[in-house]
């Protein structure tokens, strides 16, 4: 029980915790406040208790597949907030800041929202087993200390560099992020049968298992799948793709430019 809430408390809160060190870390770029990274954090774990209190009837919806329905929602609104923001690193000048705030702001309280909730309805479960609900307190916060050291760790990770190089390991650990919502997303679609499977492409569980400790970790953050389907598949190397194609694009018309 103890190794087991540690795992799933860290697992859902590394994905928030290393989106919330790359935010903060293009804030840091900027010199701007950091007050509205409070302020989304907020709406964040209000959005969490809201969203555990009706969890019940949300399953109930659609003829109870609301919670996968609902989930893959919030997994997508992420991901479009990233890859907005993506494009704006590539194309776009300091001064627009102001209003990609906003885009960071919704995609660090979803995505608080999205993990909180789920450690919420966790603990709810445990509430009338009291021996069982402290130990799994004092594991939750082993996991929870873990979850945000590594997020520090991110952090001074990527901002000890130049600010080239820490611009080009921003988008692409967003570019990782984004591209790993898409696998999480499109595997709920797949339990409701909205989207077809499709085909098993590898079986890399040999190497390293998506239930093994690691597995399990990077999962959460990138989307890691031992025996990912080719929709899958398709749909992380689309999500790579579109963001490469703007940055290689934006980089021959800056080339361009200079040789002009």
């Amino acid at each position: 029980m103890l190794l087991e809430t540690i795992i799933l408390i860290l697992r859902e809160t590394l994905e928030a915790g290393v989106l919330l060190s790359l935010l903060i870390s293009i804030n840091s770029q900027h010199q701007s406040s950091l007050f509205w990274v409070w302020k989304s954090t907020v709406f964040g774990i209000i959005g969490a208790i809201f969203y555990a209190s009706i969890y019940r009837h949300v399953n109930e919806w659609f003829d109870y597949t609301g919670q996968e329905i609902v989930n893959a929602g919030l997994q997508a609104a992420i991901y479009t907030c990233l890859i907005i923001l993506c494009v704006w690193l590539i194309l776009f000048s300091p001064k627009h800041f102001k209003q990609i705030k906003k885009i960071m702001g919704i995609a660090i309280a979803l995505a608080i929202c999205r993990e909180g909730s789920e450690i919420i309805i966790f603990y709810s479960g445990l509430l009338q087993h009291e021996d069982v609900l402290i130990n799994a307190l004092t594991s939750g916060f082993i996991g929870l200390t873990i979850g945000i050291s590594v997020g520090v760790i991110c952090y001074f990770l990527v901002s000890s560099w130049s600010s080239t190089i820490t611009k080009h390991l921003q988008l692409t650990l967003l570019a990782l992020i984004a591209s790993g919502l898409t696998v999480q997303t499109s595997q709920l679609l797949m339990q409701i049968d909205w989207i077809p499977s499709g085909m098993q492409v590898w079986d890399s569980s040999q190497f390293l298992s998506e239930h093994s400790i690691l597995g399990q970790l990077i999962y959460a953050v990138f989307g890691y799948e031992a025996t990912p389907t080719s929709v899958e598949v398709a749909l992380y190397i689309l999500t790579i793709s579109i963001i490469s194609a703007v940055f290689l694009n934006n980089w021959f018309s800056q080339r361009n430019l200079r040789t002009t």
